[in-house]
């Protein structure tokens, strides 16, 4: 049996489908195996597993060709209805190479980090998610960002999900993150020795501060503090 045996069958599956495509062990245009094999894979019946593919298929994850079977949906061709600020691809109309490193990826189970719990409204008894990531454009560190996600409303994020990628797609697919909504602030500020490393500048070097909460349902549901040097805050832009 795969996934978590306290979760649905059909949620179990999808999870673990959607983990495949995620991390790339199902690649582009791929297809799936046949509905059979997929229900002897999981041990799950006939109508649980188009109950799951259906749900893949909502979620752009996968398209179906008649007489043919399911196939991974290419992500360039993805319509996710959600406006957001892609740095990939503000670092792309740069006219440099973006690249995305993750850094960290936590689970903070402990109540410390009293100022974010406080942010995101969650006693010192829920969970929550960290992680770093750091862009680059042509292999220069430009941007340091530390995100924070309520773990209620992503649960079982895995790594292997989102390693090195655009966090937010996946967010709104997977987690049907269509209502969320957006506010930003931006500081000026200046390079420290703290930072300095991290960034590959010199102290004192101008930088940006900026701050983006992210409400769903009226609950802030996502947080991230990022600091970017150069010229990406010009080129920072809503898809």
């Amino acid at each position: 049996m795969y996934g978590n045996p306290s979760l649905p069958l059909y949620q179990s599956m999808l999870n673990d489908l959607i983990q495949r495509i995620e991390s790339g062990q199902l690649t582009e245009n791929q297809k799936l195996p046949s509905e059979q094999k997929l229900g002897e894979q999981y041990q799950v019946s006939r109508i649980t597993v188009r109950r799951a593919l259906a749900e893949l298929e909502q979620k752009q994850y996968i398209y179906k060709k008649q007489g043919q079977g399911s196939f991974v949906l290419r992500q360039s061709i993805q319509k996710l209805g959600v406006k957001y600020v892609d740095t990939q691809r503000a670092i792309s109309n740069m006219g440099k190479t973006p690249k995305l490193r993750l850094m960290s990826f936590n689970i903070n189970v402990d109540g410390s980090e009293t100022a974010i719990r406080a942010k995101l409204n969650l006693t010192e008894d829920d969970y929550f998610y960290t992680l770093t990531q750091l862009y680059f454009a042509d292999e220069r560190p430009v941007m340091y960002e530390r995100i924070y996600l309520r773990y209620d409303r992503f649960p079982l994020i895995r790594f292997s999900e989102i390693q090195d990628k655009n966090l937010m797609p996946f967010l709104i697919k997977k987690y049907d993150l269509v209502a969320i909504h957006f506010k930003k602030s931006a500081t000026a500020s200046l390079v420290n020795a703290k930072n300095r490393k991290l960034l590959n500048a010199n102290v004192g070097d101008p930088l940006m501060r900026i701050e983006t909460y992210g409400e769903s349902e009226k609950q802030l549901v996502y947080y991230s503090d990022a600091i970017v040097t150069g010229n990406l805050p010009m080129f920072l832009i809503e898809e």
